[in-house]
């Protein structure tokens, strides 16, 4: 058995009794929101933390089990270089959106089948999380004195410090579970964020 393989169904055995213990606690934070919305909320985080096992994977190259510092900065640098379309350094709202990543292999009958669902209405998130996969998701991140922009060192600063915060025992390198420690907090933090908003 290779070690993705046994990372995958060590994942699948206790992720039930993990996640549900995480939504448990997360619930508290929502008193404001009615019951659908709740139950809406409690989706959505599990659906969140179900795939930080997918990003963790992406960024373990060596598949050690552990994010090194370099693999960190590797990822964040391929993100910022990504998003910095006019290749000035600096992250604007004004920048291009990237192009869109690889070449369209979808058939065209599955091409038709996800145009049909997307013009369908679909529920409006709750928990909208910021991603490195948008100029938007990076100013919310990582733009610190909030003048619209991130510049190079800005973001190494931010980067540096998100490190630094999941590194639990600042031994340098991130575990799987300080992985999925941090983002649960900003999870619960945003769920907070989405209560005082529903006031």
């Amino acid at each position: 058995m290779n070690k993705q393989h046994l990372y995958t169904t060590l994942f699948l055995a206790l992720s039930s009794a993990y996640l549900s213990a995480c939504s448990s606690t997360a619930a508290s934070d929502m008193p404001r929101l009615n019951e659908a919305q709740q139950k809406q909320l409690a989706s959505e985080r599990a659906g969140h933390l179900r795939q930080t096992h997918v990003r963790f994977n992406a960024l373990d190259k060596d598949e050690n089990g552990y994010i090194s510092r370099a693999e960190f900065n590797r990822s964040g640098d391929l993100a910022f270089e990504r998003m910095d379309t006019s290749k000035d350094g600096v992250l604007s709202a004004a920048d291009p959106k990237p192009e869109p990543r690889g070449q369209d292999t979808r058939s065209e009958q599955t091409r038709q089948q996800q145009a049909q669902r997307t013009q369908q209405p679909r529920r409006e998130r709750l928990l909208k999380m910021p991603t490195t996969h948008s100029v938007d998701g990076m100013l919310a991140m990582y733009d610190s004195n909030k003048d619209g922009v991130i510049s190079r060192e800005e973001y190494a600063k931010g980067r540096a410090a998100q490190f630094a915060a999941t590194d639990a025992n600042s031994d340098g390198q991130l575990s799987y579970d300080e992985y999925v420690l941090e983002f649960a907090a900003r999870l619960d933090q945003q769920i907070s964020q989405t209560g005082k908003k529903a006031d």
